[in-house]
């Protein structure tokens, strides 16, 4: 039965954007939705409009969708602030894999500006009125193959950070608390409890649509820098987090 999962979970992980059904705008504007509230809880972003409707610009083009909106965020002494997304349709379901801010008084005329907003304004586009959540507590998805493959994936790459740049843990075994996530997270993230450090671990890779960090199936993790983000992390950790012992020999 275990070789049956993991034959299943190594077909999923291994087909193609050919494999992938085509996105549609709905699906894509939701999955926005739900990259907002992982920024707004996570990552403590205090511009996003909870609770407002907003206008997005949408073109879906086969399995990626590229969105634009100019009153998603309400950033002080910016008049106006724009959004761009990219979201692709994976086996599991959508996933926003980028995500860019400008100023548009200050920097419209710049490539980047241009390339990501020519991308949404183009034949196929159209407008949609989004509500964004109220509220963004943290409703994690339950455990399948696809999180377990992710999950497993997670350890190996703490373990490795911990044997090529972290310190050596007396004994060789460390203490983490590692949050729950969702497959669609850019970020999870895990408390290291004999030195104190919250890590950041990269779930998204320079393959689009690959859930394990790609062909080295390996995530990057770094140390998060101190502030009020990391204090903010340290106490989600804690709340929606397991602890899991690392073996470094």
């Amino acid at each position: 039965m275990r070789g049956l999962g993991a034959g299943l979970i190594a077909a999923l992980l291994s087909a193609g954007p050919a494999a992938a059904a085509d996105l549609t705008p709905a699906q894509a504007a939701e999955a926005v939705k739900r990259h907002v509230c992982f920024s707004t809880t996570w990552w403590g972003d205090p511009y996003v409009r909870l609770g407002q409707p907003v206008t997005v610009d949408v073109r879906a083009d086969g399995h990626v969708a590229y969105l634009w909106s100019e009153d998603m965020r309400a950033v002080p002494r910016v008049k106006r602030w724009a959004d761009s997304y990219v979201v692709v349709q994976r086996q599991g379901g959508p996933v926003v894999t980028q995500r860019s801010g400008y100023n548009v008084d200050l920097l419209r005329g710049e490539p980047a500006y241009e390339r990501e907003r020519r991308r949404v304004y183009a034949p196929g586009g159209q407008r949609l009125a989004v509500n964004l959540p109220t509220t963004c507590e943290p409703r994690f998805q339950p455990d399948s193959p696809l999180k377990a493959e992710m999950r497993a994936v997670l350890m190996a790459s703490l373990t490795n950070a911990v044997r090529t740049w972290g310190r050596r843990p007396a004994g060789g075994q460390v203490r983490m608390i590692i949050a729950d996530f969702d497959v669609d997270y850019p970020e999870a993230f895990a408390l290291r409890q004999d030195t104190g450090e919250v890590l950041r671990i990269a779930l998204l890779s320079a393959d689009a649509m690959s859930y394990t960090g790609g062909r080295a199936r390996q995530y990057v993790v770094t140390p998060a820098a101190k502030g009020p983000v990391a204090a903010k992390l340290r106490r989600l950790i804690l709340r929606h987090g397991q602890t899991r012992v690392i073996s470094v020999r």
